[in-house]
């Protein structure tokens, strides 16, 4: 059995390109030592299951980054070549998996799954089966669609079934490789790009549409299905919401996926997400003190949707009202050279610092900020529930910098900020303050909610905002909701089908 992966997510909007050593300075392993890899991800699901079913697994690469923008064109080629030489050097094998996140974007290339499925088919052959697994917000493509056997997606959002999906893709491979089942792969497009700051599975909309799912697949309809809302900051082509069935047979998986594709539709308008202003939010959290925290999520600048991190909109706001006087505050940038200057000052030195879009530079203007360095770090930390088990973070060189009664946690690099654990391996503990901030849509609820519930996603600039009529999209088809309100759809009409090719 032949195993690998390629997950990281692209937003067309960021000014920030992505090169293969974001997968390098993350996790990026081949070989043997992808055998050897203890995270608690998807490839480590398909082994469990493996191990179990007593099949030997052949490891090709693996690599995991955090999320950027657009793929550099060397970067995906240099991917490429080797995908292709771990593939060609594997000796025999009957099946293949792969990991992919499903929402890559390079230069020239809108569908960098779609491009790797490729490479794969044109070493494999057509006969070999091929299961993949991808991200919930994955952009599934007929591409996609047309190169594998099987497609097995995330069921949770926040996403805590990394293991759970790798070993639901397992079996699904091994029934086809060892039970003869050749199942159909459907799926429907629907033309609707909806904020992930609303998408969780616990409750809402897509909680109905789970709910749904599920009696499909119980009742037979199904064998798996996956829904993908995709992340929104994509100014692709082909792009929008999924449904997407593994079926007995092709006209029962057309159905299922029709179905679910049309009843996503119709809930469109309850994935639309309440925004608060700056002031709204202090507003909250003076309103009840000695609570618990009022968590705000600053998304539109999140690393894990691909923006930079840098933006400095909410400190300039809380110190335009005074804040830095009122209400204890504990909030995140990225910003290597004011941390470079802090840590050449030392920690207990009080100086002004340049805070603020050190890389989006064409994002905002920075703030002058007179503050002192109550510590000093190197920015390795360990992601709780909310992430694969074992998933180190890395926020590069790191300090806390002291703005009277507001505390800002400076890095070097970008990282995936939803996790408290980051803040706790500074020292800081997000339950003694009045106001928390992350930057993250919606994973940050698996281990924040446990802290709080109140909790309000921000209206701010950013490239991943939830304001998606305030991005300039360009190349999506149109029309599509949000930005085309009035417009009939239905999938018996609209043509927006993919089947598998096989």
């Amino acid at each position: 059995m032949l195993v690998g992966g390629i997950s990281q997510e692209s937003n067309t909007f960021s000014p920030s390109p992505s090169t293969m050593d974001d997968f390098r300075s993350q996790l990026f392993v081949q070989g043997e030592e992808l055998e050897k890899m203890n995270v608690a991800n998807e490839i480590n699901g398909f082994y469990q299951a493996a191990r179990e079913e007593g099949v030997t697994c052949i490891p090709t690469l693996f690599g995991h980054a955090v999320s950027s923008g657009v793929f550099k064109r060397e970067a995906l080629q240099e991917l490429k070549l080797l995908l292709e030489d771990h593939l060609r050097k594997a000796g025999d094998y009957d099946g293949v998996f792969f990991a992919f996140h499903g929402a890559m974007v390079a230069e020239g290339c809108d569908d960098v799954e779609g491009e790797l499925l490729g490479v794969i088919r044109s070493v494999i052959g057509k006969d070999v089966p091929l299961v993949i697994s991808l991200d919930l917000h994955a952009n599934v493509t007929r591409r996609m669609i047309q190169q594998v056997n099987g497609l097995i997606g995330f069921r949770t959002f926040p996403h805590i079934d990394f293991v759970q999906t790798g070993s639901r893709a397992a079996k699904l491979l091994f029934s086809i490789m060892r039970r003869g089942v050749a199942p159909a792969v459907a799926m429907v497009k629907v033309p609707m790009i909806v904020p992930a700051e609303n998408g969780q599975t616990m409750h809402g909309p897509f909680a109905e549409l789970w709910r749904e799912a599920v009696k499909g697949e119980q009742s037979g309809d199904a064998i798996a299905t996956s829904l993908f809302p995709v992340q929104p900051w994509l100014d692709i082509q082909e792009m929008g919401f999924a449904s997407v069935v593994v079926g007995a047979d092709e006209c029962s998986a057309q159905k299922e996926a029709e179905r679910l594709a049309d009843l996503a539709w119709q809930l469109r308008e309850q994935f639309d997400v309440q925004l608060y202003s700056v002031e709204e939010a202090v507003a909250l959290a003076l309103s009840c003190p000695s609570g618990a925290p009022v968590v705000v999520s600053d998304s539109a600048d999140s690393p894990g949707a691909g923006s930079t991190g840098d933006s400095n909109a909410v400190l300039k706001r809380l110190l335009d009202m005074g804040m830095e006087h009122t209400l204890t505050c504990l909030m995140t940038m990225v910003d290597a050279p004011a941390v470079d200057k802090a840590i050449a000052s030392g920690v207990g030195t009080a100086i002004k610092l340049s805070l603020g879009y050190s890389v989006h530079t064409s994002g905002g203007e920075p703030l002058f900020v007179e503050g002192t360095v109550r510590r000093i770090g190197d920015g390795k930390f360990r992601f709780g529930q909310g992430y694969a088990e074992n998933t180190v973070g890395d926020m590069g060189r790191c300090v806390v910098f002291q703005v009277g009664t507001i505390t800002v946690l400076l890095s070097e690099k970008p990282t995936f900020t939803g996790d408290p654990a980051m803040y706790r391996s500074m020292g800081l503990e997000p339950l003694v303050y009045d106001m928390v901030m992350v930057k993250s849509a919606n994973q940050f609820r698996a281990e924040y909610e446990k802290l709080s519930d109140r909790i309000y996603i921000l209206d701010t600039p950013g490239s991943s905002t939830a304001n998606l009529l305030s991005l300039p999209y360009n190349r999506i088809e149109r029309p599509m909701y949000p930005f085309e309100q009035t417009f009939h759809w239905s999938s018996a009409e609209s043509g927006s089908k993919g089947k598998a090719g096989k």
